[in-house]
């Protein structure tokens, strides 16, 4: 079931960690059990299919400059005009099929429209589909249709295709939108370069699959969409294979609540999210194995991923942030967990031309970002030229806070990185390790020897520095009013030819059986085979107290008092403790020395338990004043740096 709105599928976070839990927590709007979201944008409903459970209230919100109509196809549904800014609201009761339409923008199944599927209803005219993982595996290959020659449109050749068959495509720009609901189908341009479906900057997706299993998609390029360039929807079997996907509204090649599948040998740029997503899914039983994604916010995301998911053999460069499994919520799958990432080649991930969203922004210049996720292994990358962190670990906040734990970092080359190769962010829940990596520093000091993932561990409890968490608070500070520095995905540059699929007019339809074609098996590549592209290409960044000078002054301003602030209102508890014992001349020694152990001994609470309990001669109000005061002042003053600085 598709349970995520589209406004909470982001890819990229705000791992601000407990500082803005203290400030955003409890401004926090949690999503309703049965609610969903639709965005209505020029002229695109996005998403523009929703399966949703009986009773769901979907909001449709019109975030474009025109106006537009929620129109049921039947006529049973009619919003009237909606203005920019306002919102339209209706109940799915009962289970079926809804189809509606904008009626400026659309009609019936074309132009502006989408589908909202209710309960268990089949798609429609799905060609013998009856939902994820009730579709039968065909046993023999079904005909070829070939267009141009047997069908105008790549659309009509997909509904007349039949399971087990292939849809062979001549070159030429197609500039439609295609939608699949047929299994088990193969979809495969005759040439990767001159086969290209183009959206014109108003068709929503490339070729978008919906609950249809095991349908594969080969050999071609898609651009110029206004959401997603390849598209797959709570399938089971899927593969991305010899494909191209650039400048494409959201992401390039894309795979929601779906399993068993591959995305290889494929490229993507020019993504405001991601160029490749794997999301909400666990298992996944998923390879992502040879790719190339440049020139996008996020070379890979992964939201709430994980289980037999792996990200290997791949190069990831010259994006906003290279590799980001991530947890958010809503969604099912929370946390993200289980994710292996080996033999990639990630770096130069720091551009500031690349198309990005604002809740992007915040991981820019890491190569390899973990954030809020849980017992993934990265493993054998080489990771080089990052602005700030070469590979970082760190919490996230979306709604609840999402502590990091259990996270292997081993073995990995890192070189050559702004801030750190290394970084731990605080706080976390414990048992992120690192181990045996070649790289020359790291956030905190000692990162191995403090969290090793053998043998002594001085740091087993979680932990982590507090600098690089505030880092990404600084740059999420820039981007709530959108300054931050990004470029358009309408003028991202065109890939030049990509590798063709060998015998793609010859070989057979090769469709995404589940636990049979797809996923894969790999090897993983030794990272001192990998040719790297030279360096150094970035400078050292100049922090105080970790944090990069190179920001707007409310941000490091905001960093440097989230940073300092804890410290120095500590400082003061235990000062104040031992000072007032110290004076207590009329009180034994013995009670004193006791007390002081406590102060000193216990972290934090020593001195928060003595104002409370030891007998302090210091006015209670003053007490209440100093402890809770001052914490109570700290967020209101952070709460005020968010609302100023945004």
């Amino acid at each position: 079931m598709l349970r995520c709105p589209p406004m909470s599928r982001r890819v990229v976070l705000l791992p601000l960690g407990l500082l803005f839990v203290l400030v955003l927590g409890p401004l926090s709007a949690r999503a309703a059990e049965y609610s969903e979201s639709v965005s209505m944008i020029d002229n695109i409903y996005q998403p523009d299919f929703l399966r949703v459970e009986p009773g769901t209230e979907v909001t449709f919100t019109n975030d474009g400059h025109d106006a537009h109509t929620v129109t049921a196809d039947d006529g049973s549904i009619d919003s009237g005009s909606i203005a920019p800014g306002d919102s339209f609201a209706e109940t799915f009761d009962q289970p079926g099929v809804y189809a509606f339409h904008c009626t400026f923008h659309g009609s019936a199944g074309a132009g502006m429209a989408g589908i909202v599927m209710v309960g268990d209803a089949p798609m429609p005219e799905s060609n013998g589909a009856v939902g994820p993982g009730r579709e039968p595996v065909p046993t023999g290959f079904a005909d070829t249709i070939e267009v141009p020659m047997d069908a105008p449109t790549i659309q009509e050749a997909v509904d007349e295709a039949e399971p087990g068959g292939m849809v062979l495509i001549s070159p030429g720009v197609y500039p439609e939108a295609v939608t699949v609901t047929t299994p088990f189908v193969t979809i495969r341009g005759t040439d990767r370069n001159t086969v290209i479906l183009d959206g014109g900057f108003e068709f929503a997706n490339g070729i978008h699959v919906i609950e249809a299993d095991g349908v594969s998609i080969e050999n071609l390029t898609a651009r110029n969409y206004r959401v997603n360039g390849f598209y797959w929807t709570s399938v089971l079997g899927y593969r991305a294979s010899y494909v191209t996907a650039y400048n494409n509204g959201d992401y390039g090649v894309y795979a929601l609540d779906s399993q068993y599948g591959v995305f290889e040998h494929s490229y993507a740029s020019g993504s405001p999210d991601s160029g490749f997503y794997v999301g909400h899914c666990n298992p996944c039983n998923a390879v992502v194995d040879d790719v190339l994604a440049e020139n996008n916010a996020i070379g890979f995301s992964g939201t709430n991923a994980g289980g037999n998911l792996a990200i290997v053999n791949s190069e990831w460069r010259n994006n906003l942030a290279g590799i980001v499994p991530n947890t958010l919520d809503p969604g099912e799958g929370a946390p993200q967990q289980d994710m292996l990432i080996a033999g990639n080649y990630v770096h130069d991930n720091n551009s500031t031309t690349a198309p990005a969203n604002a809740l992007g922004y915040p991981a820019y210049g890491i190569g390899i970002l973990v954030t809020g996720g849980r017992s993934n292994v990265i493993v054998a990358n080489l990771v080089e030229d990052q602005q700030l962190y070469g590979i970082a670990v760190l919490p996230n906040v979306d709604g609840g806070l999402w502590l990091t734990g259990g996270n292997e970092i081993r073995g990995n080359i890192v070189a050559r990185s702004g801030i750190a190769d290394l970084a731990l962010g605080g706080p976390s829940a414990g048992g992120d390790c690192f181990s045996g990596n070649d790289a020359s520093t790291s956030s905190p000091a000692a990162i191995e020897l403090l969290y090793a993932c053998s043998g002594l561990k001085l740091n087993p409890s979680g932990g982590g520095d507090m600098a690089p968490t505030l880092s990404a608070g600084q740059r999420f500070l820039d981007a709530l009013d959108g300054e931050f520095p990004r470029g358009s995905y309408q003028d991202q540059p065109a890939p030049p030819d990509q590798p063709q699929m060998p015998e793609a007019a010859a070989a057979p339809p090769h469709p995404a059986i589940p636990d049979s074609s797809v996923p894969p098996t790999y090897r993983i590549r030794d990272p001192h085979d990998i040719r790297s592209a030279g360096g150094p290409r970035v400078s050292k960044e100049v922090t105080v107290f970790g944090i990069p000078l190179a920001a707007s002054w409310w941000g490091l301003l905001l960093g440097l008092y989230g940073y300092l602030l804890p410290v120095v209102l500590y400082s003061a508890w235990v000062s104040v403790a031992i000072w007032d014992l110290m004076r207590q001349e009329a009180a034994s020694i013995s009670r004193r020395s006791r007390w002081m152990a406590v102060v000193l001994l216990v972290p934090f609470a020593g001195p928060v338990i003595y104002f409370w309990r030891g007998g302090s001669p210091i006015p209670r109000q003053l007490r209440l004043m100093l402890v809770a005061g001052g914490a109570v002042g700290y967020a209101i003053i952070l709460a005020l740096g968010v609302l100023l600085g945004g």
